[in-house]
């Protein structure tokens, strides 16, 4: 019996189940508690509450949460630090901690000013490194050309071990501003990410299961979890994801349109023929447009986040 398991932490709820994936049964589940910041005592809960001899038989772990998700709406992620090349953004950013520096390149890829600046970027990551954990870059048409980025890159992590993520990594589409921001709040997110995977990596020690370990993603595919640790802003859906996804399987039916109503967000989202429907224009997600590829879905704040006397907290996100 080939099994696999599932674990899905929310604001709210983290939830494990157990599929046989042969042929695609759902054998047995169990729903704990999330335990935010401890992560690992929920995660465990949840899968204590299982059948501790299917346990030994996984060979399939399948990872999804809502905490990057709620981290970014409700404005609580980790600071990071933005380097901008060759343009300046006058938008609001998700960070105080911004420079920009001179360099940059045209549509073509080619240079159309040297890189300057790199002294600055030193002083910049003096000066904030014991502020953020993380920083980003994102250089004009540096998918066009990732020289600038790359080099800017190698000065961070000559002076820091933290993240330095380049907006050429995240995304080869054109569009300055939603670069910046997607790299912006990949560095933001990777603290999250990497506690949830750690803490259910943790548990899957404790519990001797050995097996392969990914995430779901925003688009409903799955990710090897190194990638994940990488790029955590690909799986800020990925629990509305897995439950579109998972809905579909349950129900059997290859059209239908999901409601997940969790403690934080409500999310509804529709899968047409089979296949999860997709957004033309990315993610969006806490007022921000990124350039990450994602089921097409509608984001409310559920009524407790909605009302919880903030007014950032009031807001309703749209993709089209």
């Amino acid at each position: 019996m080939y099994l696999g398991l599932g674990v899905d932490t929310g604001g709210t709820y983290t939830d494990a189940a157990i599929m046989d994936m042969s042929n695609g049964e759902v054998i047995e589940s169990n729903k704990a508690l999330t335990t935010y910041p401890d992560l690992i005592r929920g995660i465990k809960n949840s899968i204590e509450g299982l059948d501790p001899g299917c346990l030994k038989k996984i060979k399939f772990v399948s990872v999804s949460t809502t905490l990057a998700t709620n981290t970014t709406l409700e404005g609580k992620g980790y600071p990071a630090g933005l380097i901008l090349i060759g343009h300046t953004i006058p938008k609001k950013l998700a960070s105080r901690y911004v420079i920009s520096i001179g360099g940059g390149h045209d549509s073509d890829g080619n240079e159309t000013a040297p890189l300057e600046g790199l002294e600055t970027v030193r002083e910049f990551v003096r000066q904030v490194k014991n502020k953020v954990a993380a920083f980003a870059v994102s250089g004009y048409f540096g998918v066009r050309n990732p020289e600038h980025e790359l080099r800017v890159k190698e000065v961070v992590q000559e002076m820091t071990d933290m993240p330095v993520v380049c907006g050429h990594e995240l995304s080869m589409s054109l569009g300055a501003y939603e670069r910046a921001v997607t790299a912006l709040l990949n560095a933001e997110l990777i603290p999250v990410s990497k506690q949830f995977i750690k803490s259910v990596q943790a548990v899957m020690e404790e519990k001797e299961i050995k097996a392969t370990l990914m995430m779901m993603k925003c688009d409903g595919s799955l990710v090897r979890i190194e990638e994940a640790l990488q790029k955590p802003v690909e799986s800020i859906f990925s629990g509305p994801a897995a439950s579109l996804v998972g809905a579909a399987h349950l129900t059997g039916l290859d059209t239908c349109a999901t409601v997940d109503v969790g403690g934080t967000s409500t999310d509804i989202a529709m899968v047409s023929g089979g296949v999860p429907e997709i957004s033309d224009s990315g993610a969006r997600v806490g007022g921000w447009k990124t350039m990450v590829k994602a089921i097409r879905m509608e984001t409310s704040a559920s009524v407790e986040t909605a009302w919880s006397g903030s007014e950032e907290s009031h807001f309703w996100v749209r993709q089209e």
